[in-house]
């Protein structure tokens, strides 16, 4: 995840860290799709225009490719949720 992260944050960002809160199977089209949801707390130091470093927060939700339970790759087929 760390790896991924830093391509979608501003340039000259520092002191990156990243926690994964939780997970959630979801609901839909009148069925479960058992794909989990990891919500991500994201903090970093970004430059402002000034050049001064200021702390920033940002969340974002990563979606699993493998059951956490099982280990079972999921269905590319499977309707994606919302």
């Amino acid at each position: 995840m760390l790896e991924h992260l830093p391509a979608q944050l501003p340039e000259g960002h520092k002191n990156l860290s990243a926690r994964l809160t939780g997970y959630a199977l979801m609901f839909g089209d009148g069925r479960m799709q058992s794909r989990q949801v990891m919500p991500i707390d994201i903090t970093y130091q970004a430059p402002t225009k000034a050049g001064v470093m200021k702390d920033k927060k940002k969340s974002m939700s990563m979606q699993a490719n493998y059951c956490m339970f099982c280990g079972e790759k999921y269905d590319r087929d499977e309707p994606e949720a919302a």
